[in-house]
């Protein structure tokens, strides 16, 4: 064990090795060694003072020495390599960087020391098989980093795993899975040009169901769904029981809104593999789509099982989920999930679950989202995600609600408006008071001078998501200005971030006044139209009870169901639809012809 005494006299030899002094931090372990024979941490550096002064005999015999007393320090085996290989023992480096790797496996140094070493023998296909399994570990790696939000981590592993694929095709150009490993990864940064190409090259070196699914893969990011199908049935045609390329076959033809066809290659695909959450998830989608809400929402409740999900909420809350019976005066806590849309869409629930007996109904939710639910009937408590919980009896996820509560198309709870612009006890039942500290927040009243204009119609606007469809459903801004041209309309920028668009353009950008959702909520109060892409501030201005129009591309999501121009969630709501994918000009020739005929608000 090194005590104290032993941790200050490491230290100061370290300070003499970072500072250069070999010959005082040599003299300080050498003392040290005298003592303790078997320390190992002065034995290590010493082995590195004499690789370093190329004394390779002796470092040798450290590392040596080090490994018998610590076999499980794989930086020994690494340092004990390079020495051989300064040596020229090629074969001994190449047994120690090995025995490196088999201590850690995603020991990357070790990885790339040995590549040299086997290519410097001329043993190839071993090279070859050490890079993939290096991209590998580096890709593994990635993923777990990403899905810690280290992105900046998670992209240079990439770009180390990109790098061993590479390598492999320098070594051996005829090898296939290096191309379909190598396009996997330049999906990723966008490189899809290249990914396509290289799929192709492996393609055409060996035509294997997996080449052609990835290629497919690519093909479908890029929105060529016509080609993506195309690949994934030959995927299917060289593997008749490929489960992954039957959900993506499933996914292209849901994306064309061919929903039955893409129904059943869901279906065939969770036949073969019963546990694919993902498939799952899509075959829900789709049956909501078409309003079959009952089995829907049960395949719904499969997003918990995506490895991107965290644990289920009974893992992170310790709690049982609520099954729908009496509450029987018990405290319920409903948390969100996913996007602020879906949270404001589903709190509709939260008076439904009050009626069901509830001693206390607590509301988890995001800092943005607080105040604006604290107007919601039926609450009692709105907590922010990440401070300390009450102590409640049972727990739901608000979008978990609609199946429990057995909601189907008749019976959605659309009773408008279920979120007020301000927080007034009197005229709304079960509103928390305001939060101390937030008297700044005054409600409508705090915008009414700013937007009051005389014989105009104020209009809020929005062009951009943030969601993961963002690219699918935003819309130029551009196409927004020509609204502004009718001359009784005036718009308002409710977009929280600012495009250079905007300076000098006949739009008012209010974007410094929404700190957060009751903001946003005090603004639209004050308009007489929302148009909206398909975004929270959409499903914002339905809850008011405001006038919205929502764009919506021509896959929208599930929520706004197929071919009508309402909607069973938002009676105030209008919907605009892309008869073709990314048409944004046809859908505003409709809404600036709306706009110029009476009535139409």
């Amino acid at each position: 064990m090194v005590q104290q005494a032993d941790n200050d006299r490491l230290r100061e030899a370290l300070s003499h090795y970072k500072a250069g002094r070999l010959d005082k931090a040599r003299a300080v372990y050498l003392a040290m060694l005298s003592q303790q024979p078997e320390l190992v941490e002065a034995m290590r550096m010493l082995g590195i003072i004499a690789y370093q002064t190329q004394e390779y005999d002796r470092a040798i015999n450290y590392f040596q020495q080090v490994i018998s007393i610590k076999p499980d320090w794989p930086e020994t085996y690494n340092n004990l390599g390079a020495c051989f290989w300064e040596q020229g023992k090629i074969e001994q480096a190449i047994a120690a960087y090995k025995q490196a790797i088999a201590v850690k496996p995603d020991y990357f140094d070790a990885y790339d020391n040995l590549v040299v070493a086997l290519e410097k023998q001329g043993k190839r296909l071993e090279a070859i098989e050490l890079l993939i399994r290096n991209g590998a570990a580096h890709e593994k790696l990635a993923a777990m980093l990403k899905k810690e939000k280290r992105y900046q981590e998670a992209s240079a592993h990439y770009q180390q795993a990109l790098a061993c694929y590479e390598k492999v095709i320098s070594i051996d150009p005829k090898c296939a899975d290096a191309y379909y490993n190598a396009a996997k990864i330049m999906e990723k940064p966008n490189r899809r040009e290249e990914a396509i190409a290289y799929c192709k090259k492996a393609i055409a070196i060996k035509p294997k169901a997996k080449f052609y699914n990835q290629l497919g893969n690519c093909y479908q990011r890029w929105g060529n769904l016509a080609e993506a199908i195309a690949c994934y049935q030959k995927a299917i045609a060289l593997k008749p029981d490929f489960a992954d390329a039957y959900s993506n076959l499933g996914v292209a033809l849901q994306e064309q809104l061919k929903l039955q066809e893409a129904m059943s290659y869901f279906r065939h695909a969770i036949a073969l593999k019963p546990d694919q959450a993902e498939t799952h998830l899509n075959l829900g989608m789709c049956l909501l789509s078409l309003q079959d809400f009952q089995q829907g929402f049960v395949e719904y409740e499969w997003r918990w099982r995506l490895k991107a999900q965290p644990p289920t909420p009974e893992q992170i809350l310790g709690k049982p989920l609520w099954d729908g019976s009496p509450l029987a005066g018990k405290t319920i806590l409903l948390h969100t999930e996913q996007g602020y849309g879906d949270a404001i869409q589903f709190v509709r629930y939260a008076p439904l679950v009050a009626q069901r007996g509830a001693g206390k109904v607590i509301l988890e939710t995001n800092r943005a989202l607080r105040r604006l639910f604290t107007t919601v009937s039926g609450i009692q408590e709105v907590v922010v995600k990440g401070e300390p919980l009450p102590a409640f009896d049972l727990q739901v996820p608000l979008m978990s609600l609609p199946r429990i509560l057995g909601t189907t198309i008749e019976t959605i709870p659309a009773r408008i408006p279920y979120l007020y612009a301000e927080e007034k006890d009197a005229a709304v039942p079960g509103a928390l008071p305001r939060p101390s500290g937030q008297e700044h927040a005054e409600g409508a009243v705090k915008y009414s001078e700013l937007l009051r204009t005389e014989g105009e119609v104020k209009v809020g606007i929005v062009w951009a998501a943030k969601s993961h469809a963002a690219s699918k459903r935003s819309c130029p801004v551009s196409l927004f200005l020509e609204l502004s041209q009718i001359p009784w309309v005036s718009l308002y920028s409710l977009q929280k971030e600012h495009t250079d668009i905007l300076d000098g353009a006949p739009i008012q950008d209010l974007r410094e006044l929404l700190h957060d959702f009751a903001d946003t909520a005090a603004v639209i109060s004050q308009l007489d139209l929302v148009i909206s892409v398909d975004t929270s501030v959409a499903h914002l201005a339905g809850a008011l009870g405001k006038p919205v129009w929502v764009l919506l591309p021509f896959s929208p999501d599930w929520r706004w169901l197929l071919d009508r121009s309402d909607s069973p969630w938002y009676p105030t709501m209008r919907l605009f639809r892309q008869a073709k994918p990314g048409d944004w000009q046809t859908v505003f020739a409709q809404v600036k012809a709306a706009l110029t005929v009476p009535g139409e608000l």
